[in-house]
């Protein structure tokens, strides 16, 4: 798979996923679903933008997505599950039914700031880590090594902490409060997930463990 390859398939993920808002909604002219696709595509852009330069991570993310742990995998497909379940219902209530009322704008505007917040986050984490793999594995190929630089240095999942921030800003920018529900549901699978993860890189990364002592929290500071 080349670079450009994984570039356009990561958009055409963007899109194909942001169906599901408007198959709950069943009309394209949707101004928040619109407005979700724009704020998703510009964190797409600033992921890879971020990259370093020669990097070939995105590539490795790509063609190694099905690999990883046989947990992992059913966890991964409980959260698309859920994720779906949550554009969908967000469509349906927003976009079509309005079960939410009138929601005020600055509540639209605080979601896209977390959203954006939370991807930053996720690139930033993506772009210091040159281990940061869609799959829990070790990378022994590559010379899988711990990353503590940027932000790894205060929390060990970084890239984590801004998926969890990302996914509960979605609900505030699509204005649908009952999103809530299932996107609940998705952040808890992500938060198994961060701790399944951490204790399977303590037993199977070396340094790990040394660095897990050092910092001291997995994803939130002071709480997790």
């Amino acid at each position: 798979m080349t670079k450009l390859k994984a570039i356009v398939g990561s958009y055409m993920g963007v899109l194909l996923y942001a169906g599901f808002i408007f198959l709950g909604a069943w009309k394209l002219l949707y101004c928040q679903g619109l407005l979700y696709v724009v704020i998703a595509l510009v964190g797409a852009t600033l992921s890879h933008v971020l990259e370093g330069r020669g990097s070939d991570l995105i590539v490795e993310r790509a063609s190694k997505a099905g690999a990883g742990q046989s947990w992992d995998k059913r966890i991964l497909g409980a959260c698309f599950v859920f994720s779906a379940v949550t554009f969908v219902t967000a469509g349906l209530d927003s976009g079509r039914f309005g079960w939410s009322g009138r929601v005020p704008l600055g509540i639209t505007i605080a979601g896209v700031i977390f959203m954006l917040t939370g991807q930053v986050l996720f690139a930033v984490a993506k772009r210091v880590n040159h281990y940061f793999s869609s799959t829990v594995r070790i990378q022994s190929d590559r010379g899988h090594k711990v990353c503590d630089q940027g932000p790894y240095r205060y929390i060990r999942h970084p890239g984590y902490l801004g998926m969890l921030v990302s996914l509960l800003a979605f609900p505030l920018l699509i204005n649908s409060y009952w999103a809530f529900i299932p996107a609940s549901v998705s952040a808890i699978l992500l938060i198994v997930r961060t701790a399944m993860e951490d204790r399977f890189l303590t037993h199977q990364l070396p340094g790990y463990q040394a660095y897990a002592a050092k910092t001291r929290w997995k994803l939130i500071p002071g709480v997790f």
